[in-house]
């Protein structure tokens, strides 16, 4: 009877750890990079093959998490130091969109991360809708769909370029810019295509800031929306060991 009960426990555990484990790339060859180019590439998928290459455990952690690095606590010196490149195959049937969670997983078996998220009370911006109104192009959800589907963002330092995002991806982007993380309060719903452009001009740069407020003069005028500044809860990655 005894050995029959640990043999349910033993079943058990394996069923909820397969149920709760993260699915994992096929194969995967990580090493490091050491030729000094500060150009790097935080993780892509072409194919069935994703590629990281010249980049630090930071950037892995912004990559496979979705966070900005002022979201990450308690990494160790070298985890936005030391660079690696990084091959990884996609297991078959797997959707382009997974990486993240096998990025996870790689950094878990092959870096030893273990981490925990907290919500910390911090200084943020709540995208809202100015008082000029919404100055935005709507796209059916239909048009974004695979396997014709065309829908999605690119940026540069001074410009955003959307088909088919929503605002809570808007906001997203805008942390990664401003250096500051952005929430979504606009309240408005659906997909939409947009340009936003603004200057980078360094005469006109508050002390302190981490940003042109050209951008925000640019969400106003081109968009009809504008970043207010609050306080709220914003999930932190704590760091609790990396290898």
């Amino acid at each position: 009877m005894r050995a029959l009960l640990v043999g349910v426990c033993v079943s058990l555990a394996v069923a909820v750890q397969a149920q709760n484990a993260l699915p994992a790339f096929e194969v995967a060859s990580v090493k490091p990079n050491n030729s000094g180019d500060p150009v790097s590439n935080g993780g892509r998928v072409i194919g069935d093959r994703f590629t990281a290459t010249n980049v630090t455990v930071v950037q892995l952690l912004r990559s496979a998490y979705g966070v900005q690095e002022f979201q990450i606590a308690g990494q160790p010196g070298w985890a936005g130091i030391d660079r690696f490149d990084i091959t990884a195959n996609l297991p078959a049937g797997a959707r382009s969109d997974q990486w993240g969670p096998m990025l996870q997983n790689l950094l878990s078996e092959r870096f030893g991360l273990r981490l925990h998220r907290e919500q910390r009370q911090t200084d943020v911006y709540a995208l809202v809708v100015a008082n000029s109104g919404l100055k935005l192009m709507p796209v059916d959800a239909s048009t974004c769909a695979p396997p014709n589907g065309r829908c999605g963002m690119s940026a540069t330092p001074t410009e955003i370029v959307a088909r088919g995002q929503s605002m809570e991806q808007l906001a997203t982007r805008l942390s990664r810019s401003i250096g500051q993380t952005v929430v979504d309060r606009t309240g408005v719903t659906g997909l939409f295509t947009f340009t936003l452009a603004w200057t980078q001009d360094d005469q006109f740069r508050a002390p302190g800031a981490t940003a042109s407020p050209a951008i925000f003069t640019a969400l106003s005028e081109q968009l009809g929306l504008r970043l207010q500044s609050q306080r709220a809860p914003v999930e932190v990655l704590v760091i609790d060991r990396v290898e």
